[in-house]
């Protein structure tokens, strides 16, 4: 699968859904600059005495300085996806960069979620519990691979467990410098999803609710809607 195959798609104010555990460390240090050159500035500073810095808001030199998102009310969300990377990567992200997958439709986020959060619960034999998650409603500007339709759909890209050919075409798609893939959901059949390569591209990012996920111990048998008493 090459680049040149895959079809660029222009997605403009695309509201997509993102839901995370509630623990997810945040900082305020994105909101609170107003460019990336002040951003960069108050981070050596903070480097040098905070030792928690690197904890609390990943590794910002993983970034490119030109891709940061600083300013905007909600973006220590999105900057954590690219400084809080999974070692082992996902379907279309490496050990080596992250991205922001996010889905059009909510259900789609919250199948996604549980999949892999079973997964993860199931791997460490984890108890029976209740994890809160938060929904994040953003919207963005890109222009994306799109392998929504043949012949990507039948090709090792989607394969159920095996992110080998997928993680390969990411990283060609890394290469060229794209915006991010569009892609069919392979927990949420019929309905598509999204990464995007760049913290930048997100435009506005809301927090939209508090679901509750109720892991049996085998599996997440019931997902609540929460919310604070009087609202």
């Amino acid at each position: 699968m090459s680049t040149e195959t895959a079809p660029l798609v222009e997605f403009n104010n695309v509201t997509a859904y993102r839901i995370i555990p509630s623990r997810y460390p945040t900082i305020d240090l994105f909101e609170d600059v107003a460019n990336s050159d002040e951003l960069e500035a108050v981070w050596a500073v903070e480097a040098l005495t905070n030792e928690r810095l690197l904890e609390s808001a990943g590794e910002l030199m993983r970034v490119p300085k030109d891709d940061w998102l600083v300013g905007l009310h909600g973006s220590s969300y999105v900057m954590a996806a690219f400084t809080h990377i999974n070692p082992e990567g996902a379907r279309f992200t490496t050990g080596d960069f992250g991205g922001y997958y996010c889905a059009p439709q909510m259900d789609t986020a919250i199948k996604e979620t549980v999949y892999h959060q079973e997964r993860m619960l199931g791997y460490t034999d984890e108890p029976a519990q209740k994890i809160q998650m938060r929904v994040l409603c953003t919207k963005f500007d890109a222009t994306l691979v799109d392998i929504t339709d043949e012949p990507f759909i039948s090709s090792p890209l989607y394969h159920a467990t095996d992110y080998s050919q997928s993680k390969a075409f990411a990283q060609t798609q890394k290469m060229h410098n794209r915006d991010g893939i569009h892609y069919r959901s392979v927990r949420h059949i019929g309905h598509t999803c999204f990464v995007l390569y760049r913290p930048c591209l997100v435009t506005q990012i809301l927090q939209a609710e508090h679901l509750e996920y109720h892991w049996n111990g085998r599996a997440i048998t019931n997902i609540l809607s929460i919310k604070l008493y009087g609202d």
